[in-house]
């Protein structure tokens, strides 16, 4: 073989070579990059724990309303996390706890607000 075939080979194999690669880059990359959200579970333990002790250091709340909040405060726990077990595969994405998340985080997407409302809080 002459030194011009062994370097058209050499140049073709490089330019195939960068047309796989950032082929792969832009084809199969981006599908692979994880959507990240945050959700604040200490928020709405919060927000549930003072709609409890609100009924309950209501004057007016009768026994039957207490023991329906103390009901649904026992059921609460498993509600979430029934919630929590269903998000990732609702928004496609993984949910990083906020405590988790050092700083402040503008850029993802806060699932609580959404979680508050499906709650009920």
């Amino acid at each position: 073989m002459s030194v011009k075939t062994v370097s058209i080979l050499i140049i073709a194999n490089a330019l195939l070579s960068v047309v796989f690669v950032f082929g792969h880059a832009l084809w199969f990359a981006p599908a692979r990059a994880p959507v990240l959200a945050v959700l604040d579970v200490g928020e709405l333990y919060r927000l549930k724990e003072s709609q409890v002790a609100a009924v309950l250091v209501k004057r007016d709340s009768t026994d039957e309303d207490r023991a329906l909040a103390l009901k649904r405060a026992s059921a609460f726990g498993p509600e979430v996390t029934s919630l929590i077990q269903s998000l990732p595969e609702e928004c496609r994405c993984l949910i990083l706890a906020r405590g988790a998340v050092v700083g402040p985080a503008p850029l993802l997407p806060d699932l609580t607000p959404e979680v508050r409302r499906r709650l009920g809080l």
